[in-house]
This record gives C-alpha cells, sequence and structure tokens, in this order.
C-alpha cells in the first residue's frame, strides 16, 4: 500500500524527473507526472490524487495557485504541497488570488531535503485543510513524528508494531502516546480508553472515515 497517491506538476524536467523517481523509490504512487498547466487541467477527469505536488510558476497560463483551485472544485480534501522559489508564494499571486486552504508550500532550494519534502507530503495528505478549524484540537502544536505516531494509533496500529516502524523501544511509543494525549488536551478517566481518544481526534482532525480493521 502506498504512502500516497501524488500528481506531480512542474515544468522543470529534471526536477520533475528527479521528485518522480525519489517519491516511487519512497513507496508513494505518482498517478501521473506532468511539466505544464494544460496537462495537469486535462486530468480534472481522472482517478482523484490525495495529494498535489505543483510548481508555482509555470509558465503561460494558468499558475499553481489556479490548477490547486481546479482540483479542489471537484476533490475537496486534496492535500495541496507548493513549490516556489519565493518565501512566501503570496509575493507571486497576482490578482490576490488566495492560496487553497491548509496548502503547504516549499521554497525549491530545500526540496533535495528529501525528509522536507516526504513531511510535507505527508502532512498535506493527512490535514488537507489544517487551517480550518474543525474543533479545539491544535495539530500544529505537535512535532511532524506525534502526528505520524497519532495517524498509525488511528489506524489500528499495535505500539509494539509503531515502534518497529519507527526503529524506536516501545516504552518510547508509549512515552510519545502520553505527551500526544496532553497536547491535545484530552480528558483522562477510568472509563475512556486514551487509544480510543485519540483515534477520534485524529479523524475529527481530517475528516476520514476510521478504518475498520486492526494491524499487527
Amino acid at each position: 500500500m502506498s504512502l500516497a497517491r501524488v500528481l506531480i506538476v512542474e515544468d522543470d524536467p529534471f526536477i520533475r524527473s528527479a521528485m518522480t523517481t525519489l517519491l516511487q523509490k519512497s513507496n508513494f504512487e505518482i498517478m501521473a507526472s506532468v511539466g505544464s498547466s494544460r496537462e495537469a487541467m486535462a486530468l480534472l477527469k481522472s482517478d482523484k490524487p490525495e495529494v498535489l505536488l505543483v510548481d508555482l510558476d509555470l509558465g503561460p497560463g494558468p499558475n499553481g495557485i489556479d490548477i490547486a483551485h481546479a482540483l479542489r472544485e471537484d476533490n475537496p480534501t486534496l492535500g495541496v504541497v507548493i513549490l516556489t522559489s519565493f518565501s512566501d508564494p503570496r509575493l507571486f499571486v497576482k490578482g490576490n488570488r488566495a492560496l487553497p486552504t491548509g496548502s503547504l508550500y516549499l521554497t525549491k532550494s530545500r526540496i533535495n531535503d528529501f525528509n522536507l519534502l516526504y513531511t510535507a507530503i505527508l502532512r498535506a495528505k493527512h490535514y488537507p485543510l489544517a487551517t480550518t478549524r474543525r474543533s479545539d484540537l491544535h495539530p500544529s502544536e505537535l512535532s511532524e513524528t506525534q502526528i505520524e505516531i497519532l495517524r498509525l494509533v488511528s489506524e489500528g496500529y499495535t505500539t509494539a508494531s509503531i515502534a518497529t516502524q519507527r526503529g524506536v523501544t516501545e516504552k518510547s511509543i508509549e512515552a510519545a502516546i502520553s505527551r500526544i494525549h496532553q497536547i491535545l488536551t484530552l480528558p483522562r478517566t477510568k472509563n475512556l480508553n486514551p487509544r480510543i481518544q485519540l483515534t477520534r481526534a485524529y479523524f475529527s482532525l481530517t475528516g476520514k472515515t476510521p478504518p475498520g480493521e486492526i494491524h499487527d
């Protein structure tokens, strides 16, 4: 099972090819990797990606923000990661068009840091509308590691399984779960199962449907 279904839109063929190869080797499913806004718009009716990884400036025609808005119309929970040479993509936007809700952006000077790219894609997938207040929980206060552990808990993985995947001890995972519980200010009583609380919190934040199976 892939980590995320990704659509790449990047007009630089070298960057596009490098990202495609790197992400495929890291268990991401690349649904398409195209170099123009025209090609991207032609994919509107194709299988829905979970994350759009798009260059902000694609030359003449629609830019990356335009493409993101168009895809969001058909896929409202699409995660968006914008690649830009600007320190803030709003410096580029013409006509003051707002960035899609929950968009993340990476400067191109930093995309050679794969951990940063990996984290951005997963965060976009699991928190596509992160700036929209879904509840009183604040996922931005969690570290990327804590977010990943929260996701694994919500998918039913055991503490032992999470520890194996993360390459740490079960005690470390138990401590991390306890810390996540504190950050999200979830109530602690004998009648409430902490894992069920965390799972509900996760799906409250993402709006996703809980999976029906437990993974060992």
